[in-house]
């Protein structure tokens, strides 16, 4: 049995780029875009070097900071897809995350948010993760109809009403997305993967606030071999058709430093993954967003 390994890094706009506003509304994020390319190569790197690829979520403004690197690290198996806090992003008209808007409000910003991404980059974004896992029952339907294949929006067990982030209850596993419910399995033709958590160690309050789990969040300081151990164990013993562990971090950790603790967390992480499947009898297989998607959406609809 195959457990996917899904790497993602959230690529957020260099801080001395935002405004005072959005600087409140999130603090993640390189001071600058030298340091944004830092972290990014370094991760990449750091992939490399364990045999898996990354799914970079890009937001508009290093997409058109970071063209060349990012089309490099395609062209080398990486998949991109579109990263959005609305706040962080263009003139500071914005002023919520994304599931503060309605399904029409949504549709304009991402429309402008793809034509920026777009322009940057030579292609249309076919992937998305909100920024704070923000999203509400219409956004799905938006995506789908904006063309997106797929998205990695959801955080199982998330409670965080500030930033419009509510995920109780919601699948763990990758699943066509419902339409008209954002928690359970649907019909359409969009791939939701939801971060990874840990069902077995809950956390009451969070850095942003958030009530949920613990999660192979990269830079947290969590017992993340723990975590591992129990998210690779409960894949395990339910025999998910798509088992998975996707794990998250930004680009403004120092990977090429192999003293910084998200380097030395990236490593711990990895080498769990490897040690519980061995112990679980699952094949780690390296994944991206688009490769998940093109499993499951035949698999899902057959």
């Amino acid at each position: 049995m195959d457990l996917f390994v899904l790497l993602t890094m959230d690529c957020e706009t260099a801080r001395e780029d935002v405004t005072t506003h959005a600087a409140r509304m999130s603090a993640s994020g390189p001071w600058d875009y030298v340091e944004s390319a830092r972290s990014i190569r370094g991760f990449a790197a750091r992939a490399e070097a364990h045999g898996f690829p990354v799914t970079y979520f890009v937001h508009p403004e290093v997409a058109v900071a970071h063209r060349e690197l990012l089309l490099d690290l395609q062209n080398e198996g990486a998949c991109l897809g579109l990263h959005l806090h609305p706040y962080k992003f263009g003139d500071g008209r914005y002023k919520h995350d994304l599931g503060a808007y309605t399904a029409d409000e949504q549709r304009e910003i991402l429309r402008v948010a793809v034509a920026v991404w777009q322009d940057a980059l030579g292609q249309v974004p076919r992937y998305f993760r909100a920024g704070y896992f923000s999203a509400n029952d219409g956004t799905f339907a938006v995506l789908q109809e904006l063309g997106f294949r797929g998205g990695s929006l959801s955080i199982p067990g998330r409670i965080l009403p500030a930033h419009c982030s509510v995920w109780a209850g919601a699948e763990p596993y990758p699943h066509r997305a419902h339409l008209g419910f954002r928690q359970c399995r649907g019909t359409s033709a969009f791939v939701e993967v939801p971060v990874s958590v840990d069902f077995q160690r809950p956390v009451l309050v969070g850095s942003a606030g958030e009530v949920g789990y613990e999660w192979p969040y990269v830079p947290a300081a969590y017992n993340h071999r723990e975590v591992v151990e129990h998210i690779v164990q409960r894949v395990a013993s339910e025999n998910a058709s798509f088992g998975t562990i996707v794990l998250d971090t930004h680009n403004d950790q120092d990977y090429p430093d192999p003293e910084h603790h998200a380097s030395a967390n990236l490593e711990l992480i990895l080498s769990a993954i490897r040690t519980a499947c061995e112990e679980m009898s699952l094949r780690p297989v390296g994944a991206t967003l688009e490769s998940m998607c093109r499993l499951v959406l035949p698999a899902e609809a057959a």
